[in-house]
């Protein structure tokens, strides 16, 4: 097992509490550290003092949105890593998280998220 200092790290940023909570378990089954953040200023902050490997992004959140954050944090670091995902479904919404990967986000994931596809989208990031 890695150490703790060798372990890959996620930024889960979501304004729900209980999908952060959700996200954070179901990561740290994964093996991975994981920080939160309740919107995008916060997420910002905890990107800029302790960067992540990958951020999970929420599109939709008070204060700072998805969208904001992920020009913010890409004009911080270029090289980060984001996921932008957003509820509504596959087909209701699909052209929701388009301009995120516009904007520079590495993929995207529609809620509710299923184990395999949070570890295939973070395992193709950190492949990039």
């Amino acid at each position: 097992m890695l150490g703790k200092d060798l372990m890959k790290s996620v930024l889960v940023i979501d304004d729900d509490a209980n999908i952060r909570d959700l996200l954070g378990d179901l990561l740290a089954t994964l093996g991975y550290k994981v920080n939160q953040a309740e919107n995008g200023e916060q997420g910002l902050k905890s990107y800029q003092t302790d960067p992540a490997n990958i951020v999970l992004l929420d599109i939709f959140m008070p204060v700072k949105d998805g969208l904001e954050t992920i020009r913010d944090m890409l004009r911080h670091d270029p090289n980060a890593r984001v996921i932008a995902m957003t509820g509504g479904g596959k087909y209701g919404n699909v052209g929701i998280l388009q301009p995120a990967l516009a904007m520079g986000a590495c993929s995207l994931l529609y809620k509710p998220i299923t184990l395999p596809e949070l570890r295939s989208a973070i395992e193709e990031a950190l492949a990039i």
